[in-house]
């Protein structure tokens, strides 16, 4: 009888190895289905890194763009309103020496008027 026994011992161990690489193989299968998986989510996560990235350099020049043109917007404007408040100064200042022509002229005239008065009535 320990003759029939061993190749039932054999036998068991034999199955027990059979489904112990069984095991293995289906453990190793499903780590690398989980493999592929993580290195699938982590090229997928490093192509939406880069992706917004860019999107942010993007919006970065054009932030920076939009603030240059806004300064020289802002600066032209400055240059401009000074500009008109200079010629609205000499306008005024034009108006003002032409007024005091004309007033300069018309008391010159009855100056001389009042003096050929003068002279005639003396």
């Amino acid at each position: 009888m320990a003759l029939a026994e061993e190749p039932a011992v054999a036998s068991q161990a034999s199955t027990a190895e059979t489904e112990l690489k069984q095991e293995l193989a289906v453990r190793d299968s499903v780590m690398q289905v989980q493999g592929d998986a993580c290195t699938l989510e982590k090229d997928s996560l490093r192509s939406v890194i880069e992706s917004e990235k860019a999107k942010s350099e993007n919006w970065e020049k054009s932030y920076n763009t939009v603030k240059k043109d806004n300064e020289t917007c802002a600066q032209m404007l400055v240059t401009s309103i000074g500009m008109n408040e200079k010629k609205q100064e000499k306008e005024q200042e034009d108006r003002r020496s032409a007024a005091m022509a004309a007033s300069s002229s018309f008391l010159g005239g009855v100056g001389i008027g009042l003096l050929i008065m003068w002279l005639i009535m003396k």
